[in-house]
């Protein structure tokens, strides 16, 4: 892909879900105060050209509330597609009724930067990283703080919210970083691995 559309990631934005301020410690005192800033986020990173995959988690409730987010991704700049996680309860055409592009269970993106070819596989939950190709690198969300990425010694990077500062990552930024920690060789601390190896055994990875 290329041409001037930037393309971002993001996950686990959980609108209208209050209790997410209190689990993951985010700095907001209410839901309002959460939302705005999230927008407020977005749109000085995304312009109005560029693209978003938000990889799950996009809101808390289901098809009965449908109403309140008919106007939300019109606040927010460029175009959107849903990687569905496990609290996003809508029929994917109801998230196409309230403005995005496209839904999908699993994506896969093909992306070159700097003369190289990356393969990207976009998935919420990132326990069928045990089934990646040998080449590909996990988009995922899910896990909140647990950890921002397992690299280079595991192809896996959290996109979620929490853990980019409530802004959405740019693939380019992804790129640069996937090819500073090759160069450099950083092993993943105890917590991450902790992290990781207690995510996949409890699928039986």
């Amino acid at each position: 892909m290329g041409g001037d559309k930037v393309i971002y990631f993001t996950a686990d934005w959980h609108l209208h879900h209050k209790n997410i301020i209190r689990y993951c410690n985010r700095p907001f005192k209410t839901v309002k105060e959460m939302h705005n800033e999230l927008f407020l986020r977005f749109n000085a990173t995304v312009s109005p050209d560029d693209i978003t995959y938000h990889i799950g988690d996009f809101t808390m409730v289901g098809a009965s509330h449908k109403d309140r987010f008919k106007g939300v991704l019109e606040k927010l700049n460029g175009m959107h597609h849903l990687i569905l996680g496990n609290h996003d309860a809508m029929k994917p055409f109801q998230y196409i009724d309230i403005g995005f592009t496209s839904v999908h269970t699993s994506f896969p993106l093909k992306y070159v930067f700097e003369g190289l070819k990356f393969s990207f596989i976009l998935n919420h939950d990132p326990s069928v990283y045990c089934i990646l190709g040998v080449d590909d690198y996990l988009l995922h969300g899910h896990i909140h703080t647990l950890y921002q990425h397992l690299l280079p010694a595991r192809k896996a990077i959290n996109v979620g919210t929490d853990v980019w500062d409530f802004k959405p990552v740019s693939i380019n930024d992804l790129c640069s970083l996937i090819m500073r920690e090759r160069k450099g060789g950083k092993i993943y601390n105890d917590l991450e691995e902790a992290g990781m190896d207690r995510i996949l055994n409890q699928q039986g990875g």
